[in-house]
């Protein structure tokens, strides 16, 4: 199997010539000590690589029998030193090491490329699936115009545990195995789901501008440390060479089985994702007047929906800033007894916030109202029944509540 250094750089970013020869060296020593497994690598990823990560697919034979074969070959550059990406095109002071595994479907997770390196303190990881590096469906993902999924990852580091496990061993200057420290926390990490027209790269620094620019979207905020000084961040392409439909539709399955943030504490994505999410946007800006100049794209659709919140805000709170929100929301609570009485009365057969602000996004993404009622229950041990939901999606009920993204 040969590595592919064009797909590399096009999902990642160049690294020093040294370190292509030493995955090639790597790649051929597995090849030559587990015949054919490369081979199956890119035959596993074909069967999902047009499908979102959260859908499993059918194997055949017994489940309790079948097992997957996974590798995950890691680069990782000296934890001692301060790297930014364009100095890793420089830098030959890493280490290589990979970890083969056969795992049972439940277990499976694919196999990977990871490149590791810190800045600011801070563990930035880089992961990409490996078939696409041994060719899978390489013109595809080189044309430019095709899309890509990708997600972020951050692991906070506020947690004492979290900050002894990850120190470095500086006696024997063994950092091979922070890898697997590392996914000891996935459970406790926050995740954004997204696509681009671009390269996800481009795209993390839109976000990044929109998280200077004060945006109170989750995501945003959490870029800022406001969810927990960040620790470790992972930037993960999870598809590529995609067509805009597949994207769309891949996304809009992703975000709602993994990082919506109204079914998942952890999830940052404040709306749904694909064809759904810029349906909303554009129910957004027409409810709160908010004009829309340019064509929404799934590249524009963040600072589009910073735009419109921004307006929306300003329109009922006469300020943006998210911490003043806060108190007028809360002081609304405590001085309005009508507000309060409306929204609390009765409380276990009444609409929670959280479910009046979902149902209200939902419903402008375009939801069936059976999927709305399905996942309003899931959210809250309320019980609300169909004709409160009716009720609410025609603003007949709660109209004083404000209808922005909180």
């Amino acid at each position: 199997m040969t590595f592919n250094s064009s797909v590399f750089e096009r999902l990642l970013f160049p690294l020093h010539k040294q370190v292509y020869r030493k995955i090639h060296d790597t790649l051929h020593d597995i090849d030559r000590k587990y015949p054919g497994l490369l081979k199956q690598i890119i035959a596993c990823f074909s069967k999902v690589a047009q499908s979102d990560t959260q859908t499993p697919v059918w194997q055949p034979g017994r489940a309790d029998e079948a097992s997957y074969p996974s590798l995950d070959i890691v680069i990782m550059f000296n934890p001692r030193v301060d790297h930014t990406v364009s100095q890793l095109r420089k830098s030959a002071d890493y280490k290589v090491f990979f970890d083969r595994k056969d795992n049972t479907p439940a277990q499976f997770k694919g196999s990977h490329l990871l490149v590791t390196f810190y800045h600011n303190k801070t563990q930035n990881t880089f992961i990409i699936p490996l078939a696409y590096l041994l060719g899978f469906n390489e013109k595809a993902v080189l044309r430019d115009g095709s899309y890509q999924l990708y997600s972020h990852t951050i692991l906070p580091s506020g947690n004492q545990d979290f900050n002894n496990e990850m120190r470095i061993d500086e006696k024997s200057a063994d950092y091979s195995n922070l890898l697997s420290r590392q996914e000891h926390y996935q459970q406790n990490s926050l995740v954004y789901v997204g696509i681009t027209k671009q390269t996800w790269q481009k795209r993390y620094r839109r976000h990044c501008c929109d998280s200077g620019r004060g945006s109170n979207l989750l995501f945003h905020r959490a870029l800022r440390g406001e969810m927990g000084k960040i620790g470790v961040i992972e930037h993960i392409v999870e598809r590529a060479g995609l067509t805009e439909q597949q994207a769309l539709e891949i996304e809009e399955k992703e975000v709602e089985k993994r990082s919506l943030h109204s079914l998942f504490p952890n999830g940052l994505n404040m709306i749904p994702g694909g064809y759904a999410g810029l349906k909303y946007v554009h129910q957004y800006a027409t409810r709160t007047g908010f004009t829309l100049n340019n064509e929404l794209t799934v590249d524009n659709i963040e600072s589009v929906l910073v735009d419109v919140q921004r307006h929306n805000l300003n329109k009922q709170f006469q300020t943006f800033d998210i911490q003043q929100v806060n108190a007028k929301i809360a002081r609304l609570w405590a001085e309005d007894i009508d507000y309060r009485i409306n929204v609390m009365t009765n409380h276990h057969n009444r609409f929670s916030f959280r479910q009046i602000q979902a149902a209200r996004i939902w419903h402008a993404c375009g939801w069936s109202f059976e999927k709305i009622h399905h996942y309003l229950q899931k959210l809250d041990s309320r019980k609300i029944n169909r004709e409160q939901l009716v009720c609410l999606l025609r603003g007949e009920t709660y109209a004083s509540i404000p209808d922005v993204l909180y």
